[in-house]
């Protein structure tokens, strides 16, 4: 190993997956957008009924403050319909006539839920005035009646899959075997050894603020500060602190089916790792979703998607190229956002090539990574608040809460591996 390499080893193993010098920070992309404009963005609307993330069925009827604003309309995705046969769905539009707002701001209107997906939904209210000033506010709330859509694993395999098996899947329509560190469980409530990057911390799936739950067919991870608390939130990794549980080796193909809330702080992804302790190591971000508008927050037009590859440098001495996109997601498929509905994101890791899809359709293509190529690969979902992205949190008007929800997730390879040893911690 050169000298140079073995420095840049000893730094990560002291100090984290995420290391920062002075002013340089290798998450460049945390802070997209953060630091001009958008200054026409205010926090006006609040939730006046029903409460943020509630359960409807039926009619449902909505109010809410705007104070400022002068108008004001609603929307929310559906499934394809007779009139509207789009397989992607479709957005409707619940106030076709506007919704008109008194004196104090105050508006409401009415859907039924009934006409709607069953299950996790995202009302988008929009409000503006003749100043030039707007606001956006995503009312989350889960629909007990409605339309079954396109949950659960499909019975078709995914087109990037190619000709590999099916070795891992979870349609979490059952209960969840999940434990603080991962043993003993399916899954580990804690990114294996290097612990939190959240803001608000990632909590222990067997206390007072579990994160984690399964409804219906979904795992919902929930975001949530009590008066007086700092705030918890969820993730799940697919190995335990030991190292064992499930990992899987190129060529493979694996993804993962979900939604979340857009708001300042919200930050879920969907990722592997190849190492727990040590680099070289490669980090593939299959999906970083950025919530939030407004001065400060990301604005993020899409989502984005990284591979990292850590404390690796090419044969000049430089470090390794990595590869990154920002996935203008409008342009894509049913042209709806990561918030509006649930999409699905993908890599796929071959000997050669590595693929990221969004909803089956290709996004990135890189030469794979050594690492990636020679090491397996673990995975993790997670619903982080603020923390190591910067950006500040704000989930106040929301009721300081938010929900992601995970349809799925499915893994295919050429060949399941079994009792992988991983390597030594650094010494």
């Amino acid at each position: 190993m050169s000298k140079i390499l073995s420095i840049i080893v000893s730094l990560f193993c002291l100090h984290s997956a995420f290391p920062q010098t002075g002013t340089e920070y290798r998450y460049v992309d945390f802070n997209h957008g953060s630091s001009a404009g958008n200054d026409e963005w205010v926090q006006c609307i609040q939730i006046i009924e029903p409460a943020c993330r509630a359960e409807v069925k039926g009619n449902v009827t909505v109010k809410f403050n705007a104070r400022g604003m002068t108008e004001a309309k609603a929307l929310c995705w559906s499934q394809p319909k007779a009139e509207n046969p789009d397989r992607w769905g479709h957005d409707v539009n619940l106030t076709p006539k506007g919704i008109k707002l008194d004196k104090a701001g105050v508006g409401t209107f009415k859907f039924n839920a009934e006409n709607f997906p069953a299950g996790p939904m995202n009302i988008r209210i929009y409000a503006a005035n003749s100043e030039g000033k707007k606001d956006f506010f995503e009312l989350q709330l889960y629909n007990k009646g409605g339309v079954p859509w396109n949950q659960g694993i499909p019975a078709q395999n995914p087109p990037g899959a190619g000709d590999l098996k099916l070795i891992f899947s979870d349609d979490f329509d059952a209960p969840l075997s999940i434990s603080n560190d991962g043993r003993n469980a399916r899954y580990n409530a804690h990114k294996p050894r290097f612990g939190d990057f959240s803001g608000w911390q990632f909590a222990d799936a067997d206390g007072p603020d579990n994160p984690l739950e399964q409804v219906d067919t979904y795992l919902k991870i929930k975001a949530r500060k009590r008066p007086g608390g700092k705030g918890s939130t969820g993730l799940i990794a697919s190995v335990d602190m030991d190292g064992k549980g499930f990992w899987v080796k190129a060529p493979f193909y694996m993804e993962c089916r979900l939604t979340a809330q857009s708001a300042p702080g919200t930050w879920p992804a969907f990722w592997t790792i190849t190492k727990l302790d040590r680099v070289p190591g490669d980090e593939l971000d299959i999906c970083e979703l950025y919530g939030g508008v407004g001065k400060g927050n990301p604005n993020h037009e899409g989502y984005s998607l990284v591979s990292h590859f850590w404390g690796q440098i090419d044969e000049t001495g430089n470090r390794k190229k990595e590869y990154d996109r920002r996935v203008p997601i409008m342009e894509y498929g049913g042209k709806s956002y990561w918030s509006t509905t649930f999409h699905t994101y993908a890599v796929y890791v071959g000997f050669r090539e590595t693929v990221y899809y969004f909803d089956n359709i290709e996004v990135m293509r890189h030469p794979t990574n050594d690492e990636s190529r020679n090491f397996p690969h673990l995975f993790l979902i997670n619903y982080a608040i603020g923390g190591i992205s910067r950006w500040p949190i704000d989930l106040e008007r929301y009721g300081n809460g938010s929900d992601m929800y995970v349809d799925y997730v499915r893994v295919y390879a050429k060949e399941e591996l079994k009792d992988y040893s991983i390597p030594k911690p650094c010494e």
